[in-house]
């Protein structure tokens, strides 16, 4: 049995229960990766759940993830769960933000609050009832029981340590109270005005999407180039850069090569495959079994069918779905027993990259905008297969980043947790210095890599995105692209723009692109 103490205690740690912003990102988070939605009783196990602190934005993110609508759009398309999690993290962060200064401002009372447990016994006896009546007239709406507290401390009940702790509790929880009815006001207001919004950036996406004929994986880079405030221009405009993929599928091809490597373990691996083998029975009879639940649409009873048409019953049918509860008829040539063998396939493990991207000026215009394209593509791959990138921005210097930690680091951006003084590039924009090309600072950065890369980077795929015109570097240097292709290193490159180079036999493939230059009138 739990002392009462104890509990008290509990009570009000729960009271001042304040969940961290990135808890509330990793809820919305894992119903994007999973449709779970978020359990409110089962945030926190207490013995006396009357009393949980009711928090306004975990039951607007339930109510939110439990809409059937919402859970079709958002599972059934990675482009529909990336704008979800950045709008509603957004509205999510913004809440608490405003909850920041409603607690603020009740800083003075928190204070006069602990002032109060320290009073003199004098003191408590001449202005308890003074005390009450002030707390009475801020807090009458937000749960403070004055003819309650007034019989604690009547008849010396103010001499009592446990009746002082008792109205502090009772005070803490009215600020609560009145905290959480001003957030609570807040998201009933806004509520409606952000499912819309998200609603009206979903269908502009899905139609341009189907009237132009791009894949969710164009949207999703056209997406990830955008700051977070959505306008269809800038949508358009980032699609723009993203649809270069298909002019030059040398993109798609150098993407696909980088980063993979040859498991240490051997080339080949012994797995079980599993699954089921079908026992087809042939009847002159029905081949219907029976009537079971589940989602195959291909096997609706009439009942669902009907509701599958009729525009009311939508969300319900959905929901079923989702859910996998759909009245579906069995067949007998459905009917499945597991089955399993050995086999051995080609064993591969995701490998790092470096990419290095050239500045120089003598990239500016049409190159530029082919490298931001391929980066693109090689920022969405890291991410997708969990690879470590590490790119490098050389002209006659070098700029040093991890893309997958930039790339987060946007996507937190976007939502409203800003960093103070980024540099330009660290936002992803590349800062044409002009002059011409060094590459030993760049090759000196890679090579360290390779070598002290904590094993992050050790035997990673290399890829050069340049034009080539930079100047034959010392013959050491040189030497070291042999060195490092014999422990395994690949060196890839990315030619835009005609010309010859002397650089191709350091290289395991280069990949060339031609442009025009457009014409200026």
């Amino acid at each position: 049995m739990v002392e009462v103490s104890e509990v008290d205690y509990w009570m009000e740690k729960i009271y001042r229960k304040r969940l961290s912003p990135s808890f509330y990102l990793s809820l919305v988070e894992q119903f994007v990766k999973t449709g779970e939605v978020v359990e409110i009783e089962s945030t926190v196990q207490v013995d006396q759940p009357w009393k949980m602190y009711y928090d306004p934005v975990l039951h607007y993110l339930h109510d939110i993830m439990s809409d059937p609508i919402i859970q079709y759009r958002v599972l059934s398309s990675k482009i529909a769960g990336k704008v979800f999690y950045e709008t509603i993290g957004r509205f999510v962060l913004e809440c608490l933000h405003s909850e920041q200064f409603l607690n603020q401002i009740a800083t003075g009372e928190r204070s006069e609050m602990q002032k109060m447990m320290e009073w003199s016994m004098q003191k408590k006896k001449d202005g308890w009832q003074t005390l009450l009546e002030s707390v009475n007239e801020k807090h009458k709406d937000d749960g403070f029981d004055l003819d309650f507290m007034k019989k604690k401390f009547k008849y010396n009940g103010w001499q009592k340590p446990e009746n002082w702790e008792l109205l502090k509790r009772e005070w803490s929880g009215a600020i609560d109270e009145r905290t959480r009815k001003e957030q609570t006001k807040k998201i009933e207001a806004k509520a409606g005005g952000i499912a819309g919004g998200l609603k009206v950036k979903l269908d502009a996406m899905e139609n341009r999407m189907r009237n132009r004929g791009y894949s969710e994986d164009m949207a999703l880079q056209a997406w990830e180039m955008m700051d977070g405030q959505w306008t269809e221009s800038e949508f358009e405009k980032r699609l723009s850069i993203v649809e270069i993929q298909n002019k030059y599928p040398e993109i798609g091809d150098v993407a696909k090569r980088m980063g993979r490597l040859p498991d240490e373990d051997g080339k080949d691996r012994l797995t079980v495959q599993s699954g089921s083998s079908h026992k087809i029975e042939h009847s002159s009879g029905s081949d219907i079994e029976g009537v079971t639940i589940g989602r195959d649409l291909n096997a609706l009873m009439p009942l669902e069918l009907a509701q599958y048409s009729d525009t009311e019953m939508e969300s319900l049918f959905l929901r079923k779905y989702l859910t996998s509860q759909l009245q579906i008829f069995r067949y007998k040539s459905e009917i499945t027993k597991p089955s399993r063998k050995l086999r051995s396939e080609r064993a591969f493990r995701r490998g790092p990259m470096i990419v290095c991207v050239d500045s120089s000026a003598s990239m500016y215009g049409v190159p530029q905008r082919i490298e931001t394209s391929l980066l693109s593509k090689l920022e969405q791959t890291a991410e997708q297969l969990n690879r470590d990138c590490f790119l490098i921005d050389f002209s006659v210097d070098v700029r040093p980043i991890e893309l997958r930690s930039r790339r987060k680091k946007r996507a937190m951006e976007r939502i409203g947790m800003k960093s103070e003084d980024n540099e330009n590039f660290a936002k992803g924009y590349f800062p044409f210095l002009g002059g011409g090309t060094d590459a030993q600072k760049m090759l000196n950065l890679t090579f360290y890599l390779l070598d002290n890369g904590e094993d992050r980077y050790m035997n990673a795929d290399v890829l050069w995105i340049t034009d080539f015109l930079i100047p034959r570097i010392t013959e050491d240097l040189m030497n070291k692209f042999k060195d490092y292709q014999k422990t395994g290193t690949k060196f890839y490159g990315f030619k835009i723009g005609q010309g010859d180079t002397n650089w191709d036999k350091y290289f395991d493939k280069v990949y060339e692109i031609h442009y025009k230059q457009p014409r200026r009138y």
